[in-house]
C-alpha cells in the first residue's frame, strides 16, 4: 500500500486560493481541493470538516497577507488622513490582486468561512487605530463606513461595473476624499 501523500498547509492554502480566484468561491469544494493537491477527498476531511473550513484557511491567509502589506505603508508626517488614504488604496490594490479571496474578508458566505478572530483582529486593530487618529469620536462607525465604501467600490471595479467612461482611478480618489470628509477626517 503506497504511503499517503503529504500536503503542507501552505500547499493546501495555495490550492484553495487558486481555485477560488480562477473558478470562484463556489468552486472551492472538498473534492476540488483534494484533487488539486493530489489527495483523495476522504483524506482531506482529516484537515477540514467542510468546505467553509477550507475557505477560512484562505481567508486567514489573506488577512495575514493584507496586514503584512499594510504594515509596510510608510506613515506621512503629521497627516493621519493621508494614512487612511494610503490604507484605502492598499485595500483596493489587494482586492485587485485577489478579488474573490478578498471578498471573504468582508462578505464571507458564512461565519465559518470568514477569517478567524485571531487573523482578522490585527487588521481591525490597524484600521481602527488609523481612523481614531484621523477622525473625532468613536472610530467604529467611521471604520465601518470607510471599509464598506472601499469594498463596494473594489467589488464593482472588479466586476467591470464602471461602464460610463471616465477614469476609474480619479473616481476612486473622488469617492475616497468624499468618504474621508464624511467621517470627519481632520486635515493636516
Amino acid at each position: 500500500m503506497p504511503a499517503p501523500l503529504r500536503v503542507s498547509q501552505d500547499e493546501l492554502i495555495a490550492a484553495i486560493r487558486r481555485i477560488a480566484e480562477h473558478d470562484g468561491i463556489d468552486a472551492v469544494t472538498m473534492s476540488s481541493v483534494a484533487s488539486a493537491v493530489g489527495m483523495r477527498t476522504p483524506s482531506l476531511y482529516k484537515r477540514a470538516a467542510h468546505r467553509h473550513d477550507l475557505l477560512r484557511l484562505a481567508a486567514d491567509d489573506a488577512a495575514r497577507e493584507l496586514v503584512a502589506g499594510l504594515a509596510g505603508i510608510p506613515e506621512p508626517d503629521g497627516d493621519p488622513g493621508e494614512v487612511l488614504a494610503r490604507l484605502a488604496r492598499a485595500l483596493r490594490a489587494f482586492a485587485a490582486t485577489a478579488p474573490r479571496i478578498s471578498a471573504l474578508l468582508f462578505a464571507a458566505p458564512s461565519e465559518e468561512a470568514a477569517p478567524s478572530p485571531s487573523a482578522s483582529e490585527p487588521l481591525l486593530r490597524l484600521l481602527l487605530a488609523a481612523v481614531e487618529a484621523a477622525s473625532p469620536g468613536d472610530p467604529l462607525p467611521a471604520a465601518r463606513t470607510l471599509t464598506a465604501w472601499i469594498f463596494g467600490f473594489s467589488t464593482m471595479e472588479q466586476a467591470g461595473a464602471f461602464r460610463l467612461g471616465g477614469d476609474v482611478d480619479d473616481a476612486f480618489e473622488f469617492g475616497l476624499d468624499a468618504v474621508l470628509r464624511a467621517i470627519g477626517v481632520r486635515g493636516s
